[in-house]
């Protein structure tokens, strides 16, 4: 009797020193827990100040700010809002491109077309309606601007709720100003703009942890001097690669030799792997319908088209789901009255051509570009001469008719 009163203590006293040990553990967690998701907080806080209230307020700020991390050498808004405040007659500039690194091949002064800015960058994948920011930039940058070429890749569908990292929150009061174009007519639209009602750039005032935004900065290299680097926005070297109206700089060799042809695309290739998903976010966001409302808007003639991949490419795109991309950009160029310009079909003979990409989807040799940029020129006139909602642009009928591909022999 003894000894199993003594076993009974002991266990009772074994039960208790555990219950105490779970208890200090979990109050350490959770003090662990709030300390650095307020470490977290105030990191961030001294990135930005919280001044901007309005969208005039952002795009006066946004050229004076310091960028860091992934913002640095890549061309976000930030850095399109700084580079196009240099440039030397905005009342001149009559149209622009938008995009995704797809579109910044664009060289419009190279071939001969004048009063042109390429907007392009890689905010799109950033935050939700990210291309539609980039023109409403050039609009309000450019007066008198009359006419958007509009990127419609299959790989700028996106779900109908909001995306946005952390370092894009600087730019709510400008997107914010996009929620009158969002109405029922419009898929996918009021998800986004409820959940951006209820965001602010002070992330101090919300309940949601902050810190599975920054997951990836918690690391030892994240401690190292050159992952606190920082600078103002017009230092970074990237712009100094640019010319004023957005274009690249430099020489580009006229047509991808064979050796330096990267090889076929696999299904565990990172771009294949971007398509799988698409088509389970339909209808996505209503980007392009938010396009064509903006255009009326504001008196601005919106041509959507979508550029060529490789062949390899292509053959993913269309086992993904491409052909629901394009049935839905049909829809809104009938239902608005706007061109689209569909160069990502194989009998244009435009993807089987792999000299003329510079990788599997960017057509960055010199007559690539110079095509694709003449094309969309050519379908804009079509539809304005014969409203051809769909203009057919063959790469044969291009190079047949136009002597401005003969600057990439120079």
């Amino acid at each position: 009797m003894t000894s199993y009163t003594f076993n009974s203590k002991s266990l009772r006293l074994t039960r208790s020193s555990l219950l105490k040990l779970y208890v200090l553990t979990a109050v350490l967690v959770v003090i662990g827990f709030i300390g650095l998701e307020v470490a977290v907080r105030y990191r961030e806080s001294l990135k930005q100040p919280d001044v901007m209230q309005s969208a005039s307020a952002l795009m006066t700020a946004l050229p004076n700010m310091t960028i860091s991390g992934r913002e640095l050498g890549n061309q976000l808004l930030i850095q399109n809002v700084a580079l196009f405040g240099k440039y030397p007659d905005p009342a001149e500039v009559t149209s622009g491109y938008v995009g995704t690194s797809r579109s910044k091949v664009l060289r419009p002064s190279k071939f001969g077309v004048p009063d042109a800015v390429v907007g392009a960058g890689n905010t799109y994948n950033e935050i939700t309606y990210g291309l539609l920011l980039q023109a409403e930039i050039l609009r309000l940058k450019f007066p008198n601007l009359k006419r958007v070429y509009v990127e419609a890749s299959f790989l700028l569908r996106r779900p109908g709720r909001l995306v946005v990292e952390p370092d894009h929150l600087k730019y709510l009061p400008l997107f914010k100003t996009l929620a009158p174009l969002c109405s029922s007519d419009v898929p996918g639209c009021q998800q986004v703009f409820a959940e951006a009602a209820k965001l602010t750039n002070a992330s101090m005032a919300s309940w949601k942890p902050e810190m599975r935004w920054h997951r990836s900065e918690f690391r030892f290299s994240s401690l190292l001097p050159r992952s606190q680097e920082s600078m103002p926005v017009q230092a970074d070297p990237l712009l100094g690669k640019l010319e004023a109206n957005g274009e690249k700089k430099g020489q580009f060799k006229a047509l991808t030799e064979k050796a330096e042809m990267l090889p076929e695309v696999t299904n565990d290739n990172i771009k294949v792997q971007r398509l799988r998903d698409i088509s389970s976010n339909a209808p996505w966001d209503g980007l392009f319908d938010m396009f064509a409302l903006w255009g009326r808007d504001h008196g601005i003639q919106i041509v959507l088209f979508q550029p060529p991949v490789r062949s390899d490419l292509y053959a993913f795109q269309v086992k993904y789901g491409l052909q629901q991309h394009v049935d839905d950009l049909l829809r809104v160029s009938t239902k608005y009255q706007i061109p689209f310009i569909d160069l990502d079909k194989p009998e244009l003979d435009y993807m089987k051509d792999w000299s003329l990409f510079s990788d599997e989807d960017h057509m960055d040799a010199c007559v690539g570009s110079g095509l694709l940029l003449l094309a969309l020129e050519a379908g804009a006139n079509r539809f304005e001469q014969q409203h051809d909602l769909y203009p057919v642009l063959e790469r044969s009928a291009l190079e047949r008719d136009n002597e401005r591909l003969n600057v990439c022999k120079k």
